[in-house]
């Protein structure tokens, strides 16, 4: 793409704090959370944020040829997600971490290998580090960007 003769912007958003809906099928079954990378921050970003820079990327002139990191105001671990989801749900939630073996054979049965081995690479070796927030949302659209408490009460429903 870089190389074409077309127009092109690059997002490059951090993890999406709609992951935190994968949760879902848990909290139906009770009040604990089970999932990987327990103790990895990372400064997850509300998919409303991406698509309001989405929004300047395609129709101002300035964003081409550019590449964007996009993140959240705040590296959150998963303890600190479910922490915020049992405030809003006023549910006494909690978070299990995974070993990381567990974690990986979990993802395993949900995504192709090359994607477990990326992320178990990214989380576990530390090969990447996805908790360096970045002001480029707020550069871009000229407000912050959305917390976790911000998704959480607008996507409170979606977990009732």
């Amino acid at each position: 793409m870089q190389h074409s003769k077309l127009d092109w912007t690059i997002l490059r958003p951090s993890g999406y704090m709609s992951n935190a809906l994968r949760w879902i099928p848990q909290l139906r079954d009770g009040d604990t959370v089970e999932g990987p990378f327990g103790g990895v921050p990372v400064a997850c970003i509300d998919p409303a944020d991406i698509g309001a820079v989405a929004v300047r990327a395609l129709t101002e002139a300035q964003h081409v040829g550019q590449t964007y990191r996009l993140t959240g105001p705040t590296p959150l671990v998963p303890a600190e997600q479910v922490a915020t989801l049992a405030r809003v749900l006023r549910r006494p939630l909690r978070f299990q971490a995974q070993t990381d073996d567990a974690g990986y054979a979990d993802m395993l049965t949900s995504m192709p290998r090359a994607y477990a081995d990326a992320f178990r690479s990214f989380f576990v070796e530390g090969t990447y580090n996805d908790a360096h927030v970045r002001p480029t949302v707020h550069n871009i659209t000229g407000h912050e960007p959305r917390t976790f408490d911000d998704w959480a009460v607008a996507h409170a429903t979606e977990f009732n």
